[in-house]
């Protein structure tokens, strides 16, 4: 009868124990979904078609768009911080100040590593364009042909890390990827190396904007345009990935790529 009272107890307090640490971790997972009543995404303006200011002060392109309809989906409060540059959308999203990066971002295996990143937007690419104005350099033939000349290119960006594998081209870092436009045109630099969407949307407003394809290794070919968050955030990463499958589903996004022209 003893040891049937001491079972009984031990048994009624580990019991007791396990009820208490499920309702614990239950609690803290309502009161982080309860939490969650907006969602801060960092981006960064200049960025056309994904991100750019309008003749009204506006915000509007692709992930703007994506970003408001991530909201009405889920029917969370969106606000959009303009952080100015990728190294600047990096620090912030690694010091919690916003919750995710919307800017047109490629998945490479090199971010995988870091965040987790929902794709929402484009397609494997293989190859990225190397721009030039007027004409391209009659030697120059691919990019190892490329040395001592100098690349603009935006910091932290895939682009950049391809070109880290050739230590004799020139970086030419740049703020916005517009200005890569002016360094060639005014002999800055003598080319620029930028996302496909990008090289497609200058050579449609310039005409002597002409384009070198970049066959790109294995680990830097990119699988897509994503949204980019730490990986600890898993209350938003379910959101927001809920939210790109249901508007991929209903072909919201497709629409809005067709509207942005981005394809």
């Amino acid at each position: 009868m003893k040891k049937i009272t001491i079972f009984t107890i031990i048994f009624l307090v580990i019991f007791v124990l396990i009820l208490g640490i499920y309702f614990f971790k239950q609690k803290q997972i309502d009161k982080q979904e309860k939490q969650v009543n907006k969602i801060i995404f960092g981006t960064a303006s200049g960025y056309a078609p994904f991100v750019s200011i309008n003749a009204n002060g506006d915000y509007e392109g692709l992930d703007i768009d994506v970003a408001h309809a991530i909201g009405d989906t889920t029917g969370k409060h969106i606000e959009i911080l303009d952080l100015g540059s990728m190294t600047a959308l990096f620090e912030a999203l690694n010091r919690g100040i916003i919750d995710a990066i919307i800017w047109g971002l490629s998945i490479t295996a090199e971010r995988l590593e870091k965040y987790t990143m929902i794709r929402y937007q484009g397609e494997v690419i293989t190859a990225y364009p190397m721009i030039f104005w007027g004409k391209i350099p009659g030697n120059i033939r691919s990019i190892n042909d490329m040395n001592c000349l100098g690349v603009c290119v935006e910091p932290h960006s895939s682009q950049e890390a391809v070109l880290n594998k050739y230590p004799n081209i020139e970086k030419i870092p740049i703020e916005k990827v517009d200005d890569s436009l002016l360094f060639i045109k005014t002999k800055k630099a003598d080319a620029a190396f930028v996302e496909p969407a990008i090289a497609k949307k200058f050579k449609a407003q310039f005409s002597d904007i002409i384009m070198l394809q970049i066959p790109l290794e294995k680990t830097d070919q990119v699988e897509g345009i994503g949204i980019a968050i730490l990986p600890t955030n898993q209350a938003i990463i379910e959101l927001i990935q809920s939210a790109v499958k249901k508007l991929t589903r209903q072909g919201v996004v497709e629409a809005l790529e067709k509207k942005w022209n981005i394809s």
